[in-house]
């Protein structure tokens, strides 16, 4: 019995390495600087402006925001967001929430988040990592969960962009949520 499984075992662990290495499971060179993020997360977003932006510029005029864009590790736009009634503020946070024109949820790998303002474009390179479905595709073996960033430095006298988490998804539209409440009787 203990023979059947160890060949059961066997099969396993060829099968598993048989996929592996027929899936072409690759990480594409990682950029200079990038964050981190899972895929149940969102990213919010906003145009910066240091106060040496406006000396460097000599101006005293704020930009303002067209719209902004994703664009996978490839160079294909992934997400174009566009403002109707023109530019907005800068200063308004922006979020995107992974998902493609398509309404998809995007792959795990690397992306570039562009904002087009009216003094050009800024950008800032993000990594998004598989949260809620961890053996999906290739990613199954070959994906790391471990989510380091290597930040980006602010350059000094340009325009730049802040990251964070807007808001975490509960994977599978599942979520729990606790209540205590506690009663004290005064005697």
């Amino acid at each position: 019995m203990k023979s059947i499984a160890w060949i059961g075992l066997l099969c396993v662990a060829i099968m598993s390495f048989g996929a592996w290495a027929q899936c072409g499971c690759y990480e594409p060179e990682a950029p200079a600087c990038f964050m981190t993020f899972q895929s149940n997360e969102t990213i919010e977003f906003t145009l910066i402006a240091p106060v040496d932006y406006f000396v460097c510029h000599n101006t005293s005029i704020s930009p303002s925001i067209w719209g902004w864009r994703v664009e996978a590790a490839d160079g294909t736009v992934v997400r174009t967001v566009l403002f109707e009634n023109g530019p907005i503020s800068r200063r308004i946070p922006m979020e995107w929430n992974l998902y493609d024109e398509t309404g998809y949820l995007v792959d795990p790998g690397f992306y570039t988040i562009v904002v087009m303002s009216t003094d050009g474009e800024v950008s800032y390179p993000v990594r998004i990592l598989e949260r809620c479905r961890p053996c999906s595709g290739c990613w199954c073996w070959c994906s790391p969960y471990v989510g380091c960033d290597v930040p980006c430095c602010a350059p000094f006298g340009q325009l730049y962009l802040s990251l964070a988490v807007g808001e975490t998804r509960s994977c599978f539209g599942l979520s729990f949520t606790w209540h205590f409440q506690v009663e004290c009787s005064v005697p």
